[in-house]
């Protein structure tokens, strides 16, 4: 009868420690799902923050190329916009002149003809002038126009094929 007694214990000791281990078994499951399914929300969370932020980017895009297309603001060559930036300069009209800048510097090229004198004006265009003598140079893939001397100018090609000032 001692003999039974003592194994109830040890059954009941078998039976707690079986049951423990599938308890233990199934929260360690719980949990890992419970991680596995917030790395996969985060996951596609992400995935939509992505996307959304490339459509924002591609309508952006598609709006600055809008933009570009639809100033015709110089001309067919560099030197040609060139040309018609000095001629706007030599009658004074800034505005017009700006124009030929590309859009993120118009406001600061007519700012640049606050308070100039017609000297400056006079000396500035003779050096423009001089260096639309220059030949210049076209980057490898011809969207880009420098000239060095006597004044830097560097131009772009806008997707239209008008030439649009950069910096001078």
């Amino acid at each position: 009868m001692e003999d039974q007694n003592l194994e109830q214990p040890k059954s009941k000791k078998i039976k707690f420690i079986i049951w423990f281990v599938i308890l233990l078994f199934g929260v360690i499951t719980v949990v890992n799902l419970a991680l596995f399914g917030w790395y996969k929300l985060t996951q596609y969370i992400n995935t939509k923050k992505v996307q959304q932020l490339a459509e924002e980017l591609k309508k952006e895009e598609e709006e600055k190329y809008q933009r570009l297309m639809a100033d015709t603001y110089g001309g067919k060559t560099p030197q040609e916009t060139l040309k018609m930036y000095i001629d706007a300069v030599q009658k004074g009209d800034y505005e017009l002149a700006s124009k030929y800048f590309i859009e993120s510097k118009r406001e600061k090229e007519l700012k640049s003809f606050e308070g100039v004198t017609p000297e400056f004006i006079k000396k500035y265009i003779s050096l423009l002038n001089e260096a639309l003598k220059n030949p210049g140079n076209y980057s490898f893939d011809k969207e880009y126009f420098t000239i060095d001397k006597p004044i830097g100018v560097r131009m772009v090609i806008y997707p239209n094929g008008i030439w649009k000032i950069i910096e001078i």
